[in-house]
């Protein structure tokens, strides 16, 4: 009977979790992607690291429903080209498994996660920088696990001196099976212009992603002012609407920042807090 419920409840479960279980790498990996639009997260173009310090950064997170996010990023020059490195997990490890009648106890307890590793490669030409990121991924629920991977692709053309338009395709990959069936990448494609001024800029964007029915648009600002960093982003669609944001200080090599989102979910406000380090 046990045996039975747990593979109902498994195949209910992945039901949902075959559309929805790659969703994590839609979860910025660092308060820097919360503050800031134009990063290397959304575009691989967006990566610009040409004639500065090598940067290394850890992050830590709470984000919806208790889940707990953690990632390692490297970013430097290579060459005449920019390159980056993440390592990212995000995971629960207190889901219950309770049996097939009312109980006061669970039987047990099991984890779910999803673990990526990504490199991404981006030069710039004149007006144009061009972006690739190559991704390799992993998630398990309860004994079942699916791993494959990803590319995301960049574009950025300054149009004008200050007026510069983007665009990124990304998570376009494969996944092994699980339970029979292929998990869908969250695939989406992203337009972006930006008027920039200085330490300043503003932004508009729309998304298509294709497990989400309407597309998402975005707008916000960012600014710099002495050690300060801080910025803001309104997403909008049909269903959900949230602000994100967040400020970061600069000490010497050091920089600690700390993003949040707000939504209408109503699963807890998601926040990051990072810290990293320039490199001799």
């Amino acid at each position: 009977m046990l045996f039975h419920f747990k593979k109902i409840t498994i195949s209910l479960f992945f039901a949902n979790l075959l559309a929805t279980g790659t969703q994590f790498l839609s979860v910025p990996t660092s308060a820097y992607d919360l503050i800031f639009f134009k990063t290397a997260w959304r575009n691989p173009a967006s990566l610009n690291h040409i004639n500065r310090s090598p940067e290394l950064s850890l992050a830590y997170g709470s984000w919806l429903a208790g889940i707990q996010s953690f990632s390692f990023n490297w970013k430097g020059q290579l060459r005449s080209a920019s390159g980056a490195f993440n390592i990212r997990y995000l995971g629960m490890d207190d889901i219950e498994l309770r049996p097939n009648k009312p109980t006061s106890k669970p039987l047990g307890h099991y984890a779910a996660y999803g673990l990526s590793t990504k490199g991404i490669f981006s030069i710039e030409r004149g007006d144009i920088q061009l972006g690739l990121g190559l991704q390799m991924i992993n998630f398990q629920i309860y004994q079942e696990s699916s791993s494959g991977f990803s590319v995301d692709l960049g574009l950025g053309w300054k149009i004008f001196e200050k007026i510069k338009l983007s665009i990124s395709a990304l998570n376009f990959g494969s996944m092994n099976s699980i339970i029979n069936d292929k998990p869908d990448l969250p695939k989406k494609v992203i337009g972006s212009l930006s008027y920039d001024l200085n330490q300043f800029s503003v932004f508009s964007a729309i998304e298509s992603n294709h497990l989400v029915s309407d597309p998402i648009l975005y707008a916000g600002m960012n600014n710099r002012y002495k050690n300060l960093v801080f910025g803001g982003t309104i997403m909008s669609n049909k269903d959900v609407r949230a602000l994100s944001g967040g400020i970061g200080i600069e000490f010497g090599v050091y920089t600690v920042r700390y993003g949040f989102q707000w939504g209408n979910q109503h699963l807890g406000m998601p926040q990051i807090i990072d810290i990293s380090v320039r490199l001799p």
